[in-house]
C-alpha cells in the first residue's frame, strides 16, 4: 500500500480486511482484521507532552519539557518542566524549575518551584524556593528553604550550550 493510498484504509467503526506482517509466512504478510474505535485522541489530547524516564535510564545534561516529567531513572544536569515527579528510585542531581515538585526519591541540588512536596522516604539535600510547601512525616530534608511569592522569577536562566570539546588520549 502507498503512502497516499487512504482508499484501502479502514473507516472508523468499521471491520475490513488488512495485511499485517508476520516473519515466516508466504511473502512476510498474513491476512488480518483490523478494528478502529471511535475514539478521537487527537482533540482530546493537549498539545502539552509527557515525558518518561524509565529506571536505568541515566542523563546527564539539561531536560526541558513544557509538560509533566516523571523520572524513575537519574539525571545529573537541570530539569525545567510543567510538573516533575521523582519515583522512589529516582534521582536528580542539579537544578529543578518547575510549577509543582513532588519527590518521592533523592534530589541533590536547587529545587525552584511554585510547590514542593517532599514524600515520606524522600531525600534532599540543598536549597528549595518556594510559595507552598508540603513535607510529609518521615521525608530527610536538609539545606535551606526560601518562602517567595514566584520562585520561578528568581531561578538561574537554562543552562547555555557549550560548544564540545574533544579530547584524545
Amino acid at each position: 500500500m502507498s503512502g497516499n493510498d487512504v482508499s484501502r484504509l479502514p473507516e472508523k467503526g468499521h471491520v475490513r480486511e488488512a495485511l499485517g506482517c508476520q516473519r515466516g509466512r508466504k511473502n512476510g504478510f498474513v491476512r488480518g482484521y483490523c478494528v478502529m474505535a471511535e475514539v478521537d485522541g487527537a482533540r482530546e489530547r493537549s498539545a502539552i507532552g509527557q515525558l518518561v524516564i524509565h529506571r536505568g535510564v541515566s542523563i546527564v545534561g539539561a531536560v526541558t519539557l513544557q509538560g509533566q516529567v516523571f523520572i524513575e531513572g537519574s539525571i545529573e544536569g537541570e530539569v525545567r518542566c510543567t510538573g516533575l515527579r521523582i519515583a522512589e528510585r529516582g534521582e536528580v542531581g542539579g537544578l529543578i524549575v518547575a510549577d509543582k515538585v513532588v519527590v518521592l526519591g533523592e534530589v541533590s541540588g536547587s529545587i525552584y518551584a511554585r510547590e514542593i512536596v517532599l514524600a515520606a522516604g524522600c531525600a534532599v539535600e540543598g536549597e528549595i524556593y518556594h510559595h507552598k510547601l508540603i513535607l510529609e512525616e518521615g521525608c530527610f530534608f536538609e539545606g535551606q528553604s526560601r518562602r517567595y511569592g514566584d520562585p520561578l522569577k528568581i531561578a538561574p536562566l537554562p543552562m547555555e550550550d557549550e560548544p564540545a570539546e574533544a579530547s584524545f588520549a
